[in-house]
């Protein structure tokens, strides 16, 4: 019986109420839309040409070791993050080693590889010696919390570590150990599942965290599609990329407040981890419709990188319904009309997207689609009257 009390969720020992997200930490999360940028100027010089696979493992790589670090550093804040001296130096250090990663991520980035790889390991050392520091200091800490603060310090210091490693073996072998180390990092958090699940998460903190990050990279993609409007440019398209992005934002904005649980007792690993994925295809959005704006380029390769992008948003958002509210879920119903619109989707962009005008207004109906789909269901299960140009009532 004992035991059974052991492995139940438990709140944070000595908390009361609900955690507000502080203004340092709104600050920290303000450098990532300074690294968006840098990382997605990865495909400035690439007009005519569609970009290489190199150069989209790069892309890809580039942002996953972005996100990490946040992820890192909003699981810390969240549960252990406090209004003290400490934790504000370990926020603004890591904010200023953040820079040197994102001048480092350019097309050649490779030839930026020590002072990135340096700057990227002393993130990690910040973060492990915070962590030690708060297990060792911190009050109202049980043996869990102990636990936990000592697998952050293993796990961070360890990826440190073969970070710092790679730097001479890329001399000889290339960046081999790079994508190791990323990995090592993602794949141990996910082991903690064990100990996270038995220290629920302050999800209303958490979400507030995702959605301002979701919110910049969104900002993110108005900045990109800001390369449609040029003198003599068809302001249909225009409009269309527009209302493209509006329906994503929108979509994500009505699960936010309509569906999402926000007192959810969960880890909150998994939200997280759903998230980097939706913030890295959300991010994919805009560099597709970049290349639309783009005259020259190859119709087809654009085209699908667009239709794994929108599918990769879509699909991941159906993963926040394990989150809704219980009078929301409806994992069959919601994947029934995700997959739906998809396997429309997919060949009317294939058969019909022969010009960038086509595509996107086949793109905008998906997106609008989509929203329309959501909107229905949540009318069904929630029998709330929907009015057109009006709101939930």
């Amino acid at each position: 019986m004992e035991k059974q009390k052991e492995n139940e969720p438990q709140d944070l020992p000595g908390e009361k109420g609900e955690k507000k997200v502080e203004y340092i930490e709104l600050f920290f999360d303000l450098i990532f839309v300074f690294t968006l940028r840098t990382i997605n100027a990865l495909f400035h010089d690439f007009e005519t040409e569609f970009p290489p696979l190199p150069t989209l493992f790069s892309f890809f790589f580039l942002m996953l070791v972005a996100l990490q670090v946040w992820y890192f550093a909003t699981m810390y804040f969240n549960r252990y993050g406090r209004k003290s001296l400490r934790d504000y130096l370990m926020i603004l250090a890591s904010m200023f080693f953040l820079y040197y990663m994102s001048f480092g991520a350019k097309l050649d980035w490779q030839k930026h590889y020590l002072p990135y790889c340096i700057a990227w390991a002393l993130i990690l050392l910040n973060l492990a010696y915070r962590n030690w520091d708060k297990r060792k200091r911190g009050p109202k800490l049980d043996e869990l919390d102990r636990k936990i603060l000592g697998n952050n310090v293993f796990i961070e210091t360890a990826e440190a570590g073969i970070i710092l490693l790679s730097i001479p073996v890329q001399a000889f072998f290339g960046p081999i150990l790079a994508p190791a180390a990323l990995l090592f990092g993602y794949t141990a958090r996910a082991f903690e599942y064990r100990y996270y699940k038995r220290r629920t998460v302050d999800f209303p903190h958490l979400s507030e965290r995702v959605l301002l990050l979701v919110i910049l990279t969104f900002g993110e993609m108005i900045i990109g599609i800001s390369e449609f409007f040029h003198g003599g440019s068809n302001i249909l398209l225009n409009l269309f990329a527009f209302l493209t992005v509006v329906g994503m934002f929108l979509q994500y904005g009505f699960y936010f407040d309509n569906i999402l649980e926000h007192h959810k007792r969960t880890s909150g690993l998994g939200f997280l981890s759903l998230h980097v994925f939706l913030i890295c295809s959300i991010n994919s959005v805009t560099i597709a419709l970049e290349f639309f704006s783009r005259e020259g380029m190859a119709q087809f390769p654009r085209l699908l990188f667009l239709l794994i992008s929108m599918i990769s948003y879509y699909i991941l958002l159906v993963g926040v319904d394990r989150y809704a509210k219980d009078c929301f879920r409806s994992m069959g119903r919601l994947l029934l009309c995700t997959g739906t619109l998809i396997l429309l989707y997919v060949p009317a962009v294939l058969l019909l997207g022969r010009s960038p005008f086509s595509a996107i207004t086949i793109t905008m109906l998906y997106v609008f689609a989509n929203f329309t789909g959501i909107l229905i269901l949540y009318r069904k299960k929630t029998g709330r009257k929907l009015e057109l140009g009006g709101y939930l009532e």
